[in-house]
């Protein structure tokens, strides 16, 4: 008996190691609104919006993004010269980890984080 105490404090010791090295899983992104929704908070999404999609309007709308999540990028407008465009609006929508407030584009999932602006979960 008195052997295996040294070796079973050593598995056990090891098992804890590993469990307590383990990292936790991050919160899957939740619906979000604005904690406030204000004008600066509004330039910063803009910003950020029209860095990843480069080209486009954002559109508020109506919307209170204290209230509801929904983001629109209308495409760009056209000129005297186009014709029909096949070009769409993109949908974003606010979410949050819980401490990050963020901007996910409905179509391909990708997340874009809006420094200084706070959000909760919906």
């Amino acid at each position: 008996m008195s052997d295996r105490l040294p070796r079973l404090a050593l598995t056990v010791g090891l098992a804890l190691g590993v469990v307590g090295c383990h990292t936790v899983a991050t919160a899957a992104p939740r619906p979000a609104v604005l904690v406030e929704d204000s004008p600066a908070a509004r330039e910063t999404i803009k910003k950020v919006l029209l860095a990843t999609t480069r080209e486009g309007v954002v559109s508020f709308g109506q919307s209170d993004l204290s209230k509801d999540p929904l983001i629109v990028v209308q495409p760009p407008r056209l000129s005297p010269y186009d014709g029909n465009s096949p070009a769409m609006p993109i949908y974003y929508d606010l979410v949050t980890d819980g401490k990050t407030c963020s901007v996910r584009e409905r179509a391909g999932g990708k997340t874009h984080p809006l420094p200084g602006v706070a959000c909760r979960p919906k």
